[in-house]
């Protein structure tokens, strides 16, 4: 009876090496694509950030020029009033005082019996006088700051993100090769390299998060 042996492959087809590639491989694809979607993501943020924040300071600088051109008005009224005023035009110093903002009405008050004023502009801390455009001017501007700080925080974690991605395709790419070797010795270099990419990666990925 004629005995039929099957020879051993030099290497089995479940290879360890091919395992590990395997598992390289899958854990780069899903890093990988979850870095991506996390990089548009912030991305988005960072473009919707910056935009809020230009238009935000478009705001401000509106209020502010719309301010200076209240306080101009109300400077002139105000000279007006102070010349009829020292010209003894009580009635025209009265009309004068009913064009004028309830504000500036409360400055000249005040300036009337402050000793030390010089007008009802000067900066003192019980003048009344108010202009709610600068203030929402002012606001407006912090507010864009603030706006542009968070865009410029997401749009640099959106760099770690597609930093990360940069490593993780390389994984992918030193995992996908190792298979096409049949030299061990190759493989696992390549295997070794891979690894090191995508610790690399994930640890790029963490501290985006």
């Amino acid at each position: 009876m004629t005995e039929t042996f099957i020879e051993t492959p030099e290497e089995p087809t479940s290879d360890f090496l091919q395992v590990i590639a395997a598992i390289l491989l899958g854990i780069a694809a899903t890093l990988t694509a979850f870095s991506a979607y996390n990089s548009a993501l912030t991305d988005g943020e960072a473009l919707q950030g910056y935009t809020e924040a230009s238009q935000k300071l478009a705001d401000s600088n509106f209020y502010y020029g719309q301010g200076n051109q209240v306080e101009a008005g109300d400077r002139a009224l105000f000279v007006a009033y102070a010349t009829a005023t020292q010209d003894d035009k009580a009635d025209l110093a009265e009309y004068l005082k009913t064009l004028m903002r309830p504000e500036l009405v409360e400055a000249v008050d005040w300036w009337v019996d402050a000793k030390d004023a010089v007008t009802p502009f000067d900066e003192a801390d019980d003048n009344p006088y108010e202009n709610a455009d600068y203030a929402e001017g002012q606001a407006q501007g912090e507010a864009s700051k603030q706006t542009y700080e968070e865009a410029k925080a997401a749009d640099e974690r959106g760099d770690k993100f597609e930093l990360a991605t940069v490593f993780l395709a390389l994984t992918l790419f030193f995992g996908g090769i190792a298979t096409l070797f049949s030299r061990r010795s190759v493989r696992l270099t390549l295997l070794v390299v891979g690894t090191g990419t995508l610790a690399f990666g994930s640890s790029i990925l963490l501290g985006a998060l």
